[in-house]
């Protein structure tokens, strides 16, 4: 039977046919059976001329290849594989040219449906993912000449969410209920503002006590920039104490700052102890980022001029450093008074006995 529900999408039909000895196996991307066995004579006819006349018909999965084979050394690759895999489970051998508009509101229906951790997928989650989509699809039109135009890739309509960040109270219950090495990075974190990837990527080549700076190189920069980070104290003590060895089994790793059970670099910080502990202390879906917007916020508070916060975080444009901008009212307070009707100095200076006065009519 060439048409039938899919087992993995059961909203949908599937077609499964064999063709010059190879099985043929892909999503109607329909819940409407007649349509389902219209797209597969269609596809089975053009499989065809695929076959037997030579023509070049591209697949999802021709894409992705070359892809991998371009963009498998970039910093993000990690991430984007991901999205990749969640794509090609619907994506599979599908001709480019059928990915069209329509078929695409459909993945996102699914990819929206999907749950993670019994809970169900966020829209930004979603975006992320059809934003790699939307990528593919562009370099098949202007780099690799696999389709001749790309469809718009429609994404959910995400409303601004403000930075997380919380007092210094709830850091210290969450870092007393973290295990050593999550809690000594979230000190790092907390105490220089740095990414997860350049904390756990930190490296003793890179650190310099004596001038309290970490280097930190382009390759672990999340913008591609290096730069050099001040070390508080905080930092420093943490360095120096994963600097000294604690026993005879557990030495300072040749290489890097940070390990796990001997193992460095450190790849997933976000772990079950992590949840765990957050959700302990009432942080329950904190990020290790939010670590980072709780120091600029609060390097807002304190006053730090945001063009210098700016610097200290890294960040390239200064919209990002602005969403802290309302923590910090005061560093507009000083030029309030250029906008003053009368001038101070055209303001008559009160006599003694008119202060007098006025207090006693204040009392």
């Amino acid at each position: 039977m060439p048409v039938k529900r899919s087992k993995r999408a059961p909203h949908y039909y599937e077609v499964r046919f064999w063709l010059a000895g190879r099985e043929v196996r892909r999503s109607a991307g329909t819940h409407d059976k007649r349509a389902a066995e219209a797209y597969e004579e269609r596809l089975r006819a053009a499989l065809w001329r695929q076959n037997k006349l030579g023509e070049k018909h591209f697949t999802w999965d021709d894409a992705t290849a070359q892809l991998k084979l371009e963009d498998s050394g970039a910093r993000s690759w990690e991430r984007t594989e991901r999205a990749i895999a969640k794509l090609t489970r619907l994506l599979a051998g599908a001709p480019l040219t059928e990915i069209t508009r329509e078929n695409i509101l459909k993945v996102r229906d699914v990819l929206a449906r999907q749950q993670h951790r019994g809970d169900v997928v966020k829209s930004s989650s979603v975006n992320r993912v059809l934003a790699v989509l939307r990528i593919v699809l562009n370099r098949c039109v202007t780099d690799w000449r696999m389709l001749d135009a790309a469809p718009k890739v429609p994404l959910f309509r995400i409303e601004r969410v403000e930075p997380t960040h919380v007092g210094r109270q709830q850091i210290a219950a969450l870092l007393a209920a973290l295990p050593e090495h999550s809690r000594d990075m979230a000190i790092v974190a907390c105490a220089t503002g740095m990414r997860r990837s350049e904390v756990t990527h930190m490296e003793w080549a890179h650190v310099d006590t004596a001038r309290a700076t970490c280097f930190v190189p382009a390759a672990n920069a999340k913008n591609g920039h290096a730069r050099v980070v001040p070390l508080n104290s905080d930092a420093i003590a943490v360095i120096e104490k994963w600097r000294a060895p604690r026993s005879k089994c557990n030495q300072p790793h040749a290489r890097h700052v940070f390990y796990f059970r001997g193992r460095a670099p450190i790849r997933q910080v976000s772990t079950r102890a992590w949840r765990l502990a957050c959700t302990s202390v009432g942080l329950e879906g904190f990020r290790f980022h939010d670590l980072r917007h709780t120091w600029a916020s609060w390097h807002a508070e304190a006053g730090t001029p945001l063009q210098v916060l700016q610097e200290l975080g890294g960040w390239l444009s200064f919209a990002m450093v602005q969403r802290y901008a309302h923590l910090s009212p005061g560093h507009l307070a000083q030029y309030a008074s250029a906008s003053l009707l009368v001038e101070k100095s055209e303001v008559p200076a009160q006599k003694p006995e008119q202060v007098d006065e006025l207090a006693k009519r204040r009392a």
